[in-house]
């Protein structure tokens, strides 16, 4: 493009090409420049004009059941909850896939009420203990009383008030063989026990004796493992052998699998049997690898069809246990917990890996409810988490949350219920019991993180909290771009039930929100709703309407300048058909923009071309960040 005459020329302007031109001639001659090419602005015009883009579009809500797209989107966006009884596990709460109800991670908390969430039940010691072989099962005599057994090293001991601020323990020593024990289970009517080196024994509730159960004459001197009970028969192994025991006079008693001249590996272990709606489940590991075997109960109930794989596990997931309850089959294994249905070739489906910081060891059942083991959850703690069967997140894949915690970071080998409350024991510490009299001093949730559907930046400016009228008190945490958690602060107020924390004007990516409950005099605050209100803060691009005079004569600074304002307008012009980033000046100040728009409005011709003096009002946008 050929550059324009002018009398006096531009002094030190780059050429037009460069996307960074600017001029020595502004602010010293001329008041504005583009692209390096000075003008003069027609204020005349009423044009000039700078502000910014609007911060949010108009949005209209249309569905039928106004929400909080309804709310006006120029004020604060809004983000809450009013119920949590789909459990955690969720770290993005406002994402395209994320559930209405659901919630990232809690300790003490009892999410499961719909529509409310409080403090949890304390844990107590019922029975201290430096054994690190737990093992715990619950059975009920024939007169209606409940025992609860735990293996304490060699010893066999009970407990019929395991809840009571002084518990009573027994022990069965009696015809006790002296050893280990290495297994516990029962079949609701019998306890049996596996000893190190001398089989298996059993007791009725409440003996103060354990006498042999297999061999039912003289002793092989093993060391039975892996107990379980299914379908009327038990379950148990002795290294890599299965046994089939009959738990009544004329069932079997055998290794049932691998038998005689199978080709096996000696390396399988066997880990607990689990009954399903079609057959019996079993779990086996060797190294890393395992899988649930399914076995079949013969036509004529004497027995059980081969073991075949009905389920493998990913490679490194090594199964820890197995449970069956109301025809689903549960696995623990060292990274979780998998909930799983059968088909119809009685092959397992397994859902999502629910995650644990460590192996899960046992599952107890009630209700609605599986509780399974929970080691080390937090680096303070070890416990329960619950699964609720009547939700489902996923394909089977119940929703789940932590349940009781202890003090204590050592592995929890078993759990149980009696009269409908947990046990749980934990290696070399002992059977700890649920306090349903006292409620956990302190339990938080957190609710996950929050983007409100942009990746610009916000601030969260207000948060409010909705309870039942308040014991205790509840304080509110915000986390901006997953730093530490800071304290809003506290609502105290008895009997009140709603309160208002006042947020950060950070501005933030994403934003994560907790609260911490405290009681008062025993009695939990009870939330029923939570609202973070955000302003979106996005960088807002600054608009210039600047009127430039294109005349063939102009005179900055009482000096006469002559322009073709025609090739000058060609020149804006081209700005709009091939857009580039491009530098305004304006007085001292210089901007990086993007011309949108050059509006031409003529005023006057000269000469005999009817070539046109007039005003170029360039419309530009900056793009600093």
């Amino acid at each position: 493009m050929a550059s324009p005459t002018f009398t006096l020329s531009f002094v030190g302007t780059p050429s037009f090409y460069n996307g960074t031109a600017q001029t020595e001639v502004v602010p010293s001659v001329y008041p504005v420049a583009i692209n390096g090419r000075p003008y003069l602005i027609d204020t005349k015009s009423g044009k000039y004009v700078r502000s910014h883009e609007p911060r949010v579009r108009d949005s209209t809500d249309d569905s039928t059941s106004p929400g909080e797209a309804a709310i006006n989107p120029g004020g604060l966006w809004r983000r809450g909850q009013d119920s949590w009884h789909y459990g955690a596990g969720q770290q993005y709460s406002d994402t395209a896939e994320a559930q209405d109800y659901r919630f990232y991670k809690s300790k003490g908390i009892n999410p499961w009420v719909k529509g409310q969430f409080s403090l949890h039940h304390a844990t107590k010691l019922s029975l201290s203990s430096a054994s690190t072989n737990l093992f715990m099962c619950t059975v009920k005599a024939s007169n209606g009383t409940e025992y609860v057994y735990v293996a304490d090293n060699a010893t066999l001991k009970y407990s019929t008030n395991p809840f009571a601020s002084s518990p009573t323990w027994t022990s069965v020593t009696t015809g006790s063989p002296g050893t280990a024990i290495t297994a516990l289970e029962t079949n609701g009517t019998n306890v049996f026990v596996g000893y190190t080196s001398n089989d298996i024994y059993y007791t009725t509730p409440g003996s103060a004796s354990v006498a042999i159960f297999y061999p039912s004459s003289g002793s092989s001197g093993k060391t039975y493992t892996g107990f379980g009970y299914a379908k009327g028969w038990g379950f148990a192994s002795v290294g890599h052998d299965l046994y089939v025991i009959g738990t009544v006079t004329g069932q079997s008693h055998k290794v049932f699998y691998p038998d005689t001249g199978t080709a096996h590996d000696a390396t399988l272990t066997w880990v607990g049997a689990a009954a399903g709606q079609g057959a019996v489940y079993v779990g086996a590991y060797s190294g890393v690898r395992s899988s649930i075997y399914k076995l079949v109960l013969k036509t004529d109930a004497t027995g059980f069809d081969l073991p075949v794989v009905a389920l493998e596990l990913p490679v490194g997931e090594v199964v820890s246990s197995v449970y069956g309850y109301l025809g689903g089959i549960l696995v623990g294994t060292n990274k979780g917990v998998r909930y799983c249905t059968a088909d119809a070739n009685n092959n397992l489906l397994a859902g999502a890996l629910i995650p644990t910081s460590g192996s899960v060891n046992d599952f107890i059942a009630e209700d609605k409810y599986v509780w399974f083991t929970w080691t080390n959850y937090d680096g303070t703690s070890s416990g329960l988490g619950r699964l609720d069967l009547s939700v489902y997140i996923a394909p089977n894949t119940p929703a789940f949350a932590t349940d009781l915690m202890y003090a204590s970071t050592a592995a929890v080998k078993s759990v149980t219920t009696f009269d409908s409350k947990r046990l749980f024991a934990i290696s070399g510490v002992g059977v700890i019991a649920e306090d349903v009299a006292t409620l956990v001093s302190t339990g938080n949730i957190e609710f996950g993180i929050y983007r409100w559907g942009i990746p610009d930046r916000k601030f969260v400016a207000k948060m409010d909290v909705r309870t039942e009228p308040l014991k205790g008190t509840v304080e509110a945490l915000l986390q901006n771009d997953q730093s530490d958690y800071a304290s809003l602060g506290t609502f105290n107020s008895a009997n009140d039930i709603e309160y208002t924390y006042n947020g950060s004007d950070v501005k933030t990516i994403e934003a994560g929100f907790k609260l911490v409950l405290t009681p008062t005099d025993n009695v939990s605050p009870v939330v029923t709703r939570w609202m973070a209100r955000a302003y979106a803060a996005p960088f807002r691009s600054e608009v210039f309407s600047i009127p430039c005079l294109l005349h063939q004569k102009i005179r900055p600074r009482d000096r006469d300048i002559y322009m073709d304002p025609e090739q000058e307008l060609d020149t804006l012009n081209s700005l709009i058909h091939s857009p580039k980033i491009i530098t305004l000046q304006l007085g001292t100040r210089s901007y990086s923009v993007i011309v949108e728009d050059v509006e031409w409005v003529p005023v006057d011709s000269t000469g005999n071309t009817w070539s046109w003096d007039g005003t170029a009002t360039v419309t530009m946008r900056s793009t600093e960040n």
